[in-house]
């Protein structure tokens, strides 16, 4: 019963994507050629699909070249106080620690992960657990990946890159918050391997590790990618 419930929503997920084409936010990707379209159906709602969408240029069509299911935040989609597009259908901004994952466009940054990677065409950061990135409000190293070895020890919360699990075994990261930062708007922000697929992230977009994988094996810094991410109906 619980397969055929979820087939059915992300049937409708897929019927919704062609609904609302990735085409209507042409203003916003002017110069992105690969987008990382994420929709869920409500702002509350753990569970949506992602798209990997790609064109030759602005002036060629968008083609879906994968899409999977996916989660975001155990709050669902806040949206990004900065956002240059309308998100009228999610009711609260996203801030440090609320649960919720942004909504808006955001550029990606590095791949990362526990392993040695070829043959990517993005920027790539091999993380050990010397490698944090900092969720303390208060710190001038705020939403920044650091080395402990090299960085002051100003803060007092902090996730380690590389955990005891797999969560981060793969990743990429967001580029939410990031120019400028402000402090308690909201940290470290990855595309990552879920925990499960009934279960919600801190504030990042997971997936099964075999998708991350795609993912990043997708990725092209030359397309300027980016993260479309929203609630479906905008």
């Amino acid at each position: 019963m619980m397969k055929t419930l979820l087939l059915i929503y992300f049937w409708f997920m897929l019927i919704s994507t062609q609904a609302q084409p990735i085409s209507s936010f042409n203003n916003y990707l002017q110069h992105n050629n690969q987008v990382v379209f994420v929709k869920t159906n409500s702002d509350s709602t753990i569970h949506g699909m992602m798209f990997l969408c790609e064109r030759k240029n602005a002036h060629k069509q968008w083609r879906i070249r994968d899409s999977f299911n996916i989660v975001v935040g155990t709050k669902g989609l806040g949206k990004d106080a900065t956002s240059s597009i309308g998100l009228n259908n999610i009711n609260t901004i996203k801030h440090e620690g609320d649960g919720k994952s942004p909504a808006g466009i955001f550029s990606l940054g590095s791949v990362f992960s526990y392993h040695t990677l070829s043959h990517l065409h993005m920027p790539f950061v091999q993380v050990d657990t010397n490698f944090y990135c900092v969720d303390d409000v208060s710190s001038n190293y705020y939403n920044t990946l650091i080395n402990q070895d090299t960085a002051q020890h100003n803060f007092s919360s902090f996730e380690y890159m590389k955990r005891n699990d797999e969560l981060y075994e793969y990743g990429v990261w967001v580029l939410y918050n990031s120019n400028p930062v402000v402090n308690g708007n909201g940290s470290c922000i990855f595309l990552h391997v879920w925990r499960n697929e009934y279960s919600g992230t801190a504030g990042c977009t997971a997936m099964a590790k075999d998708n991350v994988l795609k993912l990043i094996y997708w990725l092209n810094k030359k397309k300027h990618p980016v993260l479309l991410q929203i609630v479906s109906g905008n």
